[in-house]
């Protein structure tokens, strides 16, 4: 496994719930012209974010922060079924 793969899977997640939460704030507002510019700022916004966050939390709390979310994701192997 590449030492980019946990970077590559939290931009993944980041982006998908980036760009989902700001379609359903886009939904909230009315007007059509209106709707892409909230689409694009609420989509910015958490991006950047996600992206500051990344950047500027030290690496081992990082780990734990990700560690902690994915604990209930992980496959149980054979012999916890």
């Amino acid at each position: 496994m590449s030492a980019a793969a946990p970077l590559v899977l939290f931009s993944t997640v980041a982006g998908v719930l980036a760009v989902g939460v700001g379609a359903l704030a886009a939904l909230l507002v009315p007007g059509t012209e209106a709707r892409g510019v909230v689409w694009l700022a609420v989509t910015a916004l958490l991006a950047t974010g996600a992206g500051l966050w990344w950047g500027l939390t030290p690496v081992t709390e990082r780990l734990r922060a990700l560690d902690r979310a994915l604990v209930g994701a992980r496959l149980r192997g054979p012999e916890e079924r």
